[in-house]
């Protein structure tokens, strides 16, 4: 990476920095020096990496720090650690605090946690998650919230490209950066399953997660499979058929992203249960990289021999295990900028920190949370993949989205073509 943010072993807070902030003549000495966290929704890699450095920062100054467990169900019940007292699990993935998915807008949740958060007298409540887990705060008013992305879908922010420019509110979602490295190098020559696809002249489905924007499967483009197919946009299938033929017939192998929430050209998904739903109304997905390979199987009978065409699924996988670099370096930077809010304690209004890409770097920035209009049932917005990202023609990343992503993923594969021919 070309950002020169601290690796994993620079997650603790040291001395100097530390004292670099606490001496910071904006930080007021406040009396309510009692803060909570909680994470929600789907486990990314370097949660703990801001758990741990939110908390050394706060401890230093003399704030109690407390995480409720399993996100907003641990508010719920009043289920609570404090975080003072545990030994640093900064370097290792996932959440310390355990996680679930829990919707405050049925079963009179948003009167109970508020009364709960009153009665344990929180001067703020720090909330890490999707989409989903943000969109609580919308109905929390009996303490300021402090919102943090984390999701390797990376669709919780705004985008827009104008002009060729692309502007952005969060550049990414904490656990994107890891998520993204892994199924770029799952799917390449020097890494991945190229070799296998070669060898043995198959056709290879790799499934990602993205329910509802391709965000992930749209990574694996800098490990260079041939096709993608994302939710964004309707697969063509006739003619993805035709064009997968010309390039099998040419390379004698093809390796296919397909994002879990992808869809045929009518709309309707490849592959869905709506008869399990989860807190927010989701209906299960999983299983469009079976559904195309099942389809295939079919279709290319005679024209190569079917058992050749095979789907695999990492699943959790891509956020399971440790963080990479970008992701805990910003996850630190996060808690910084988290500290130095909580501490100005300026005003009671829910705010928002991201990650922005700037001319020295990536940065934690902060908005209310106000800037970001609620959609239908109150969601916080979602963010999917522009048209001038991808190419639905081709099923591939345009250049405009390997200027975008540079920054962000860090393998870079070879322009070997491997092969007698």
């Amino acid at each position: 990476m070309e950002d020169n943010l601290p690796s994993i072993y620079h997650c603790r807070v040291k001395h100097d920095q530390a004292e670099r902030i606490l001496n910071n003549p904006i930080i007021m000495k406040n009396k309510n020096r009692k803060i909570g966290i909680l994470t929600g929704g789907g486990d990314t890699q370097p949660l703990n990496a801001l758990i741990f450095s939110l908390r050394n920062l706060l401890a230093r100054d003399g704030f109690e720090f407390f995480g409720f467990e399993k996100g907003w169900e641990g508010i719920l019940r009043k289920k609570y650690a404090d975080l003072r007292s545990l030994p640093d699990f900064g370097g290792i993935g996932g959440t310390v605090l355990r996680s679930s998915r829990v919707n405050l807008s049925t079963d009179d949740g948003f009167r109970k946690a508020n009364q709960n958060l009153s009665d344990l007298g929180l001067a703020a409540l720090v909330v890490v998650g999707g989409d989903d887990t943000l969109s609580n705060v919308y109905g929390i008013e009996s303490v300021p919230c402090i919102g943090i992305s984390k999701t390797i879908d990376n669709d919780v922010g705004s985008l827009s490209v104008i002009n060729g420019k692309i502007k952005t509110v969060n550049c990414f979602t904490l656990g994107y950066p890891t998520a993204a490295d892994k199924i770029a190098r799952l799917v390449s020559l020097e890494e991945g399953i190229r070799t296998t696809a070669y060898s043995h002249e198959r056709i290879l489905i790799v499934e990602s997660m993205g329910m509802h924007a391709g965000w992930l499967a749209m990574a694996s483009a800098f490990g260079k499979p041939d096709f993608i197919i994302v939710p964004e946009f309707p697969l063509d299938y006739p003619s993805f058929l035709r064009t997968l033929m010309e390039q099998y017939a040419r390379d004698k192998n093809t390796v296919v992203v397909i994002a879990e929430g992808a869809r045929f050209g009518g709309g309707e998904y490849m592959n869905v249960d709506p008869s399990e739903k989860d807190a927010f109304g989701h209906s299960r997905f999983g299983g469009s990289g079976q559904v195309l390979r099942d389809r295939l199987k079919t279709d290319l009978k005679g024209f190569m021999d079917a058992r050749n065409v095979n789907s695999v699924n990492p699943s959790y996988l891509y956020r399971s295990g440790a963080a990479g670099s970008l992701d805990v370096s910003a996850a630190c930077r996060i808690a910084e900028k988290c500290f130095q809010m909580l501490s100005e304690n300026k005003d009671g209004e829910h705010q928002f920190i991201h990650i922005e890409k700037k001319d020295s770097g990536f940065t934690a920035e902060s908005c209310p949370f106000s800037d970001f209009k609620k959609t239908g049932q109150g969601r916080f917005p979602k963010r999917h993949i522009d048209r001038k990202f991808y190419n639905p023609d081709a099923w591939s990343a345009t250049d405009l989205w390997f200027e975008y992503l540079s920054p962000i993923v860090s393998f870079r594969p070879s322009d070997l073509r491997y092969g007698l021919y």
